[in-house]
């Protein structure tokens, strides 16, 4: 009987297939892994969950606002728009004044002066005779006593030529330095006798010929401290009466212009300047030139009398005339200058003595109530918000503010005087 063979049999395990996991069902929406950690790749993390993340990112926000907010509080600052009371008024109203102040309404004046020059020309023509003048020194060798020489005393040159002094002067005396005598002198201008160029003459002595026969004839003695010169016979150009007259308008107009811009540059700050109330004064016209050209440079000086008045003083002056409510309170109006104010009988005012005018004063202006800005700020330092409508009832002459803090959440005004800012408004 064949062998039976015996073979081993193997037994195979039935495969059981792995569990499909899908992306959603591995990475869920909340974050994290649905993966045990050993079927994890190598290096795979597992990641917070997002709510974790917001209340981590609140919690910041938070942090920083609150740090923001506590270091804001060390850096407020304020600013107070004030809206003062005020009222438009209407005045034509006439006032007698006084430089003194004693009367009505007080005023000052401010002299200023300037000069100008043109050229003009010599178009006329005109015979003149002209003497020759000259400065001398004249000398008492005579006696310690002063000698008067009265106008028109006579001093000759050694050739005959006769001149006068123009006003009677004192000679001092001798007297000793030095243990020498030294003759007594003096200074005077000399006029020539007569008009004419030969007597336009260089340094020379005099004698006084009043004095022949006397002893004091060659104890007083003239020497030239100038040459002799002007002597002069003839025809010459002259400005004609028209271009005087042309030259004179150019001038003043000149003048004029200078002299109110100058005015309304030193006019302090605190007193306003009305061109009505200024007075101009021109003097004679000076010419100079040299003989012979046909030109000649004309010259005038001007002055301004200018009228002003303090500005509180005229505000204070209008407010008490037109406002019955006043009760006292302090007033200024920036709106002066639409104003016009003229002088009464202004041509017959001496203006080398103005004491009392009578002003007309016309026009609207805008009358506004002051108030103590230092005071308020004061009063508002380091207060709290609440407080701010209570503490401007105080001041009578606000109608109306605003405030507004820095941060806005602030509470608390500053404590310091340069962190609040005050503007003042005039509608």
């Amino acid at each position: 009987m064949p062998k039976a063979t015996i073979q081993d049999i193997i037994v195979r395990k039935k495969k059981i297939p792995s569990p499909i996991v899908t992306e959603k069902e591995q990475f869920p929406p909340g974050g994290g892994s649905n993966l045990p950690p050993y079927e994890r790749k190598y290096g795979e993390e597992e990641t917070p969950p997002k709510r974790r993340l917001y209340v981590m990112a609140f919690i910041a926000v938070i942090s920083f606002a609150f740090l923001l907010f506590a270091l804001s509080m060390f850096f407020v600052s304020a600013t107070i728009t004030v809206y003062p009371k005020q009222k438009e008024i209407l005045i034509n109203k006439s006032v007698e004044s006084s430089k003194s102040g004693g009367a009505g309404l007080a005023f000052d004046t401010v002299t200023l002066s300037a000069k100008e020059s043109i050229t003009a020309p010599l178009t006329g023509t005109k015979e003149i005779k002209k003497k020759a003048t000259g400065i001398i020194i004249i000398y008492n060798a005579y006696s310690s006593k002063p000698q008067k020489l009265i106008k028109n005393t006579r001093f000759e040159t050694t050739d005959g030529k006769i001149y006068r002094i123009d006003s009677s002067i004192i000679v001092p005396g001798e007297s000793l330095v030095s243990g020498k005598t030294v003759p007594g002198s003096t200074e005077t201008v000399v006029s020539a006798d007569e008009a004419g160029k030969e007597y336009n003459i260089g340094k020379t002595d005099f004698t006084i010929p009043g004095f022949k026969g006397d002893a004091r004839y060659s104890k007083f003695y003239a020497r030239s401290k100038t040459d002799m010169e002007g002597g002069f016979i003839g025809t010459i150009y002259s400005l004609s009466d028209e271009d005087e007259a042309s030259a004179k308008t150019t001038l003043r107009g000149r003048l004029s212009e200078s002299l109110l811009n100058d005015a309304r540059k030193n006019i302090p700050p605190d007193f306003i300047l009305y061109e009505d109330a200024m007075f101009f004064d021109f003097s004679d016209i000076k010419t100079s030139g040299k003989e012979g050209e046909k030109t000649i440079t004309v010259e005038e000086t001007g002055k301004l009398y200018a009228v002003i008045i303090r500005r509180a003083l005229l505000s204070k002056f209008i407010a008490e005339s037109e406002i019955s409510d006043l009760e006292g309170m302090p007033v200024s109006s920036p709106t002066l200058a639409n104003l016009s104010l003229s002088i009464k009988n202004k041509e017959l005012v001496d203006t080398s003595n103005i004491n009392n005018l009578t002003f007309t004063i016309v026009g609207t202006t805008t009358i506004v109530w002051d108030f103590d800005k230092k005071s308020l700020v004061d009063n508002l330092l380091g207060k709290p918000r609440k407080n701010f409508h209570a503490i401007l009832a105080g001041y009578p002459g606000i109608m109306r503010a605003d405030l507004s803090l820095t941060p806005f959440w602030a509470q608390v005004l500053p404590k310091k005087l340069e962190e609040i800012t005050v503007k003042t408004v005039v509608e």
